[in-house]
């Protein structure tokens, strides 16, 4: 959904502790993110979510519980607001980037993830969230 909200969902996938991250370019800068995207018209976040994981990592997920919503902000990489939602998923199989996504998809550690100047506050508060203060200590 573009426009005044711009509402965006992502997800994070726990693996053996290590957490999905896309390396991706937005607005010429190399971000980490999680894997997520846009929520379309009539469409659910948990719909957007599941349809965003397939096209970007080939992988189906059910979402287990939602994080964090940090409410609207503005990117200081778009240069334009968002309200992005944080949810923790589940799902099997190896992610795979299709040739329309350029993402290099990978399981990293959380803490090492949060450290990186690359990722933005909401994401490292949504590691918080789901593995704790402690584990980025």
């Amino acid at each position: 959904m573009k426009g005044p909200t711009n509402l965006r969902v992502y997800g994070l996938l726990v693996r053996d502790n290590k957490v999905l991250i896309a390396e991706e370019k937005v607005a010429g800068k190399e971000i980490l993110k999680f894997p997520g995207g846009g929520v379309e018209p009539n469409e659910t976040p948990e719909q957007a979510l599941k349809r965003e994981f397939v096209e970007e990592c080939g992988l189906s997920v059910k979402p287990i519980r939602l994080l964090h919503i940090p409410g609207t902000l503005f990117s200081a990489w778009t240069h334009t607001y968002y309200t992005p939602m944080y949810y923790e998923v589940d799902g099997k199989g190896e992610p795979e980037s299709p040739p329309h996504e350029p993402l290099d998809l990978s399981f990293r550690n959380p803490a090492t993830a949060a450290s990186s100047s690359r990722m933005a506050d909401p994401e490292i508060e949504a590691i918080r969230r789901l593995f704790g203060h402690a584990a980025l200590s």
